[in-house]
């Protein structure tokens, strides 16, 4: 099976010593190595969702800041509010109107540690209007391309009113520039003189979009079921995927490994569950190329989980629910081509599942050989399998077929 490319671009930012500050995350969705002129709620969205649920942040921007633009409307939306205020700037768009309301916004981001940054800055009215908003700012940036030398002398002369606030210096093409600009008081440089975008890549899980819509409906009811809302986003791998990647990358505070879909959703909450499943079904309907359709090792992986589940209860095992998970996620190290030490970074799986997934000889380990030894039709390591776990063939066969049909019922 072919994966589906996913890409984010990254720009670093320098400070005053050459060294890397932060990056400047921007959406791709191609090799290409340009926008591809998508809104920019779009845009921000298909950033997050793969630097943060599908590529993974460390592998993106390492241990760096990440510099993501913000329209007004993301804002207000209170989208990735769990994003950790340590990895992220929040870099609101040129074009935002300045409100009230995006100033209270505003201070519960700097409460909650947040640095912010304006883009493309000018002297607009707007902000002569709202003057309080350079107490909330941490970060300007001045594109050397698109302003004047007057233009910018006016900004440096009005900064200097606000000793907090840092001036970066974007779209530095030259070394004349770049002197220029730290000789103005620059402390944070961007630009070609640099480096030119570089694209990140990574493999996407396929997802089934009509199955997002489902478990919102579920979501809606006046007193959703969180055990039926689990149970289907079980039948997603990308999404059970995600959802252990949201925890893991954002600022949960996880009390030990995950060891069932429910208990994620649980320690997210519904109502923050819910935003995530709704933000992902945008993403997918928006970003449509080769989606909504699962694939064969995700058809695979899914027989495997629901085989596992029901070896586990027919053996009398109280955690079914891990063997679920070490039956999905078996062939993830495949589908994501990346090594296992990786992915076991990125998620938190417990750590019965995680050393079962390592190849480890676990509780888990004949229940999960089994379900592959009937894939592969070896009927030699098959008989082997069935007498030690002690099922007979017609259990055997009714287990297997009520598995590939649950695994079917995700199309």
């Amino acid at each position: 099976m072919k994966g589906i490319d996913i890409f984010v671009g990254r720009q670093p930012i320098l400070n005053q010593d050459g060294d890397i500050f932060a990056y400047e995350l921007l959406y791709r969705n191609s090799t290409d190595n340009f926008f591809p002129g998508v809104d920019s709620d779009t845009a921000t969205i298909g950033l997050l969702v793969n630097t943060f649920l599908s590529i993974g942040v460390e592998k993106v921007a390492g241990k760096s800041v990440a510099f993501i633009n913000f329209s007004g409307e993301l804002l207000a939306q209170d989208i990735f509010t769990t994003l950790k205020p340590d990895r992220v700037v929040i870099e609101i768009l040129e074009d935002v109107e300045i409100t009230p309301s995006l100033l209270t916004k505003m201070r519960l981001l700097k409460a909650e540690g947040f640095k912010l940054a304006l883009d493309d800055f000018i002297l607009q009215k707007q902000y002569m209007v709202h003057m309080e908003l350079f107490d909330l700012v941490d970060i300007v940036k001045v594109d050397y391309i698109n302003t004047t030398a007057t233009e910018r002398l006016e900004i440096e002369a009005f900064i200097k009113k606000y000793p907090d606030i840092m001036l970066l210096a974007e779209k530095i093409e030259t070394e004349q520039q770049f002197q220029q600009a730290e000789k103005s008081g620059y402390k944070l440089f961007q630009g070609y003189f640099f480096a030119k975008p570089e694209i990140i890549s990574g493999i996407e899980i396929p997802s089934n979009v009509s199955l997002h819509f489902q478990i919102i409906e579920l979501f809606n009811a006046e007193s959703p079921n969180i055990d039926e809302i689990a149970s289907l986003i079980m039948r997603d791998m990308s999404l059970s995927y995600k959802l252990l990647r949201f925890i893991n990358t954002l600022a949960f505070q996880v009390p030990k490994r995950i060891s069932s879909i429910k208990q994620a959703i649980v320690i997210i909450g519904l109502q923050e569950t819910k935003k995530w499943v709704m933000l992902l079904a945008l993403h997918e309907m928006g970003d449509g190329q080769g989606r909504g359709r699962t694939k064969a090792l995700v058809d695979y992986s899914l027989t495997r989980a629901k085989m596992c589940e029901l070896l586990a209860k027919h053996e009398g095992k109280k955690n079914a629910e891990e063997y679920f998970l070490a039956g999905m996620f078996s062939l993830i190290n495949v589908i994501m081509k990346r090594d296992w030490d990786d992915i076991l970074e990125l998620i938190p799986l417990s750590n019965l599942v995680a050393r079962t997934l390592r190849g480890e000889e676990t509780e888990i380990t004949s229940s999960l050989q089994l379900t592959e030894a009937i894939e592969r039709f070896n009927w030699e390591r098959l008989k082997q399998l069935t007498e030690e776990i002690g099922i007979d063939d017609s259990k055997l066969s009714a287990y297997s077929l009520e598995a590939h049909r649950w695994a079917q019922t995700v199309d």
